[in-house]
């Protein structure tokens, strides 16, 4: 298999985002070999702290391209998300939420209708998020966690 997208990140926390994929699927870089990747693929930032997320983006990777990744039950119809998207397993967003870059969504997850997700923000997995909730940039919601 050939790698179709660059992931930057080497901490344990891009466990969990690498096995969303297949072996072989990506490439793996950090902020030491970064330079060596394939520049004509997309990345996806496998760290859990939003605000790494965001300073990788805005430095290392600022001229890059980000791609999303969806393993969620829904299609994200009637969902409007920035890049760099990760959604695990099982996760389902209903439409008229709004999404901003860089966020991660853990398995298992639901995000009711009309919710607001700023950038850079981590949601761990099964989490509820209710119907209207906004969720503050860099925000870090635990797994398990009903707003």
């Amino acid at each position: 298999m050939v790698a179709t997208i660059n992931i930057f990140g080497n901490s344990d926390w891009a466990v969990k985002v690498t096995s969303l994929l297949q072996e072989g699927e990506y490439a793996q870089y950090d902020s030491l070999d970064y330079s060596q990747s394939n520049p004509k693929l997309p990345w996806i930032i496998a760290e859990e702290s939003g605000d790494k997320r965001e300073n990788i983006a805005n430095n290392y990777l600022k001229t890059e391209t980000f791609t999303n990744l969806f393993k969620g039950l829904d299609d994200l119809h009637g969902v409007t998300y920035g890049k760099g998207l990760v959604v695990g397993p099982g996760s389902l967003i209903r439409p008229t939420t709004v999404i901003g870059n860089q966020v991660y969504i853990g398995a298992g997850t639901i995000i009711d209708i009309n919710c607001t997700i700023e950038d850079n923000v981590t949601i761990g997995d099964n989490v509820t998020i209710t119907e209207g909730s906004i969720i503050e940039k860099g925000s870090t919601i635990k797994s398990g966690s009903i707003i």
